[in-house]
């Protein structure tokens, strides 16, 4: 092996602060401090240890500045990448030595931050945790009955709404009536927890899974299959041929992998403007996993590559299939890279030059239900391009309602979204005017049974009344049900090919 690959394959040597949080210096929690720091310390981690027995403070959090003790043990949290806190769960929970601490140290503005709306964002992210806590009380009553209640609060309510993830937990219990040797497994267990924190932070089959399942923002690919299925069945009946089940599947994974590649683009290039932004949700602020630490700009590089390999993949197989045009899914194909990659990345930047919503309309409904109609060897093109038409107008107010919360971050990175450039009354009538166009294309070019029309034009009035008031009164913080009301709004759009059935 030479020197640069040496290099390459060195781990990341950690700054691990181990929190000894039991009130007496003799008991069984300080031999599992020192197993697990011994650990740590052993793969060259960096290690601090802090006592919370030792601090002299306040338990009672009444406004009172904090003590010099507790503003030493917010810097010992900020120098910290993981957190390895020991403690007793004493009556169901954690002692008050603890909870005293944690009521003192991790206030607003240190450990999260209160938004105008009433949301909340954690300020400590990009750091992960291990909980070690011992009790007498059997594990299947603290799980079943109790329902874990302590491990609940301190890794649910309290690291995992500051920011702190992924949070590991080993529980040891009973520990009243344990062997020596019983003992002596827990404290090998808990030095192993040091030694070996890196590799189970990396390899952590769940904890990559939940982290490429955030990135990857997985609620944004149903729509585009539905889209992508409605043009397959749509050229398909034209054509008055079997359902060519190959090709759909294949231009289904081309879809899938160009979304993918597009989202973790723009978590690459918007790391700006998301952590700038305090108003994010499910559908706005990026999947913050740059932000929170989860994954690195160089991990979403790699998964983008994978998924421009998978794609390259897609495209030869097509090659082999009967009736397909490949220069057809190839062109529809380098579109949909060049807008979603292009919506972010220089030199386009098309969200940048207030071209980002209508570049995401357009591949949502068009793109997709044309590679969903070559998908089955083409035929009505003027079909499949009226299909599309209603279907961009019900996408577009989701896309420029998605701009509203994220204004402030967008505007002070130079985002030149169609609210920040326009102001938030005008993007709303914007949003206003495409979702009426919307109904009104669909009433013109297709029909419909009276009930499934009925339904849409309530669904749509019920949304073009919440962007009315929009245009009234802009709102600030989160729209998370108007944004709801738009996104379902879109899948009233995608039925045209069933509904003649």
């Amino acid at each position: 092996m030479n020197a640069s690959s040496a290099t390459a394959a060195k781990p990341h040597r950690r700054h691990v602060l181990v929190i000894d949080a039991h009130p007496r210096a003799d008991s069984f929690c300080s031999g599992l401090v020192a197993a697990a720091a011994n650990g740590a310390s052993a793969a060259l981690h960096e290690v601090r240890w802090l006592a919370l027995r030792e601090l002299s403070f306040d338990f009672n959090h009444t406004g009172q500045a904090l003590e010099p003790c507790l503003e030493r043990s917010r810097q010992e949290l900020l120098w910290a990448e993981h957190l390895m806190i020991v403690y007793p769960v004493w009556w169901g929970t954690m002692p008050a030595l603890l909870k005293g601490w944690l009521d003192r140290v991790l206030q607003p503005g240190f450990a999260f931050v209160e938004r105008e709306d009433g949301g909340w964002e954690g300020l400590l992210g990009g750091r992960s945790a291990t909980l070690i806590a011992t009790m007498d009380t059997p594990r299947w009553i603290f799980g079943s009955i109790l329902h874990s209640c302590s491990i609940r609060a301190l890794r649910d309510a309290t690291l995992r709404f500051c920011g702190i993830g992924p949070v590991r937990v080993l529980l040891f219990s009973p520990v009243r009536t344990s062997t020596p040797e019983q003992r002596q497994s827990w404290l090998q267990r808990a030095r192993q927890e040091g030694h070996q924190l890196e590799r189970i932070l990396r390899t952590g089959a769940r904890a990559r899974i939940k982290a490429w399942l955030q990135a990857l923002r997985p609620q944004f690919y149903f729509f585009p299959w539905l889209a992508l299925t409605a043009g397959a069945v749509s050229a398909s009946d034209a054509k008055g041929a079997a359902f060519r089940w190959q090709p759909y599947l294949l231009c289904w994974a081309a879809a899938w992998l160009l979304e993918a590649m597009a989202v973790l683009t723009n978590e690459i290039h918007d790391v700006q403007t998301d952590t700038l932004n305090r108003n994010s949700g499910p559908f706005t602020g990026g999947s913050r996993v740059i932000i929170q630490g989860v994954l690195s700009s160089k991990q979403l590089h790699k998964g983008r590559n994978v998924a421009a390999g998978g794609l390259a993949c897609v495209i030869l197989c097509l090659t082999i299939l009967p009736e397909t045009s490949l220069a057809a899914v190839s062109t529809l194909i380098g579109a949909g890279l060049v807008l979603g990659i292009g919506y972010t990345a220089p030199p386009l930047k098309l969200a940048y030059r207030t071209w980002g919503e209508l570049a995401v309309a357009l591949t949502h409904s068009a793109l997709v239900v044309l590679l969903g109609h070559v998908s089955q060897g083409g035929g009505d093109w003027q079909g499949a391009g009226l299909l599309a038409l209603p279907m961009f107008f019900a996408v577009l107010p989701a896309i420029i309602l998605a701009g509203f919360p994220d204004r402030e971050a967008d505007a002070a990175a130079g985002k030149k979204t169609l609210a920040v450039r326009w102001g938030p009354r005008t993007a709303a009538g914007l949003a206003l005017a495409s979702a009426f166009l919307a109904v009104a294309w669909y009433a013109v070019l297709f029909s419909s049974p009276w009930w499934f029309f009925l339904a849409l034009l309530v669904h749509g009035g019920v949304l073009m009344l919440g962007l009315a008031g929009c245009v009234r009164q802009p709102p600030a913080g989160r729209i998370n049900g108007l944004l709801a009301l738009a996104l379902s709004y879109m899948l009233w759009f995608v039925w045209v090919p069933w509904l003649k059935h």
